[in-house]
């Protein structure tokens, strides 16, 4: 029985915690195992533990394609109404200079700020093209209200998916380092599971060999798609800090 490749990413090693958790809670004759018990329920945590991390790195990439769109948005916004103020249409031009600038007070500059200064800023910008007096002018010009409308949007999503990644982060910073958790995972599964299940099988324990042939699938599974991977690009690690800052 060959241990679980150390090359693993903490995906596939959290992926194989869980699958040998399913596997030996299935193993109901060995629930009570001296060694197996707690030493699952060990391995059970630091999965749970490692998923939560991963969880945490995803929900961070949601929000940078989030915050990305928020910027697309900012510039496409900011192409309208300076398109609107050089028209030679006199009531577009006289809208569009007035919406430009509302606009100018903030600027295309916003979206380069951190999320805390650029997401002030929007909502900002968003209360003064609400103001009743600017109404008129909003509706005057063709795609004004739904570039409002579509930047609105994208401000409450970025809000929600905010304060889900926070809250992500702030039970990771009470964790060990997802590469900490991997490590641990490995050694619980590699030295202290695989050879007690070896010292059974080499005793042709009954009982047991159906769940060591289990454990044994589970591994070869996972090693054979490190090998499979390894033979293509380069795996790209998760992103854990905003470039914006």
């Amino acid at each position: 029985m060959k241990p679980l490749r150390t090359s693993a990413r903490i995906t596939e090693v959290a992926d194989t915690g869980s699958r040998l958790s399913i596997l030996f809670s299935r193993e109901t004759a060995l629930a009570k195992d001296v060694i197996l018990k707690p030493l699952f329920a060990e391995i059970e945590t630091l999965t749970q533990q490692l998923s939560e991390a991963i969880k945490s790195d995803r929900t961070l990439s949601e929000l940078d394609a989030i915050d990305t769109t928020r910027d697309e948005l900012i510039r496409r916004m900011s192409k309208i109404l300076q398109g609107y103020a050089a028209s030679p249409i006199e009531a577009l031009q006289r809208s569009g200079s007035k919406l430009n600038a509302v606009f100018e007070k903030y600027g295309v500059g916003i979206a380069r700020e951190n999320y805390a200064v650029e997401s002030a800023h929007i909502e900002s910008l968003l209360k003064d093209f609400s103001d009743a007096t600017l109404s008129t002018d909003i509706s005057a010009l063709t795609g004004v209200t739904e570039i409002i409308s579509m930047l609105t949007n994208a401000q409450k999503d970025f809000n929600n998916h905010r304060v889900t990644y926070e809250q992500a982060v702030a039970q990771k910073n009470s964790q060990l380092k997802p590469n900490e958790l991997k490590k641990l995972l490995l050694q619980r599964i590699n030295h202290s599971l695989l050879p007690y299940l070896k010292t059974l099988k080499s005793l042709n324990n009954e009982p047991y060999l159906h769940f060591i042939e289990g454990v044994h699938q589970i591994i070869l599974s996972t090693n054979s798609a490190i090998a499979a991977r390894s033979k293509k690009t380069p795996h790209t690690p998760s992103p854990t800090d905003k470039s914006k800052g």
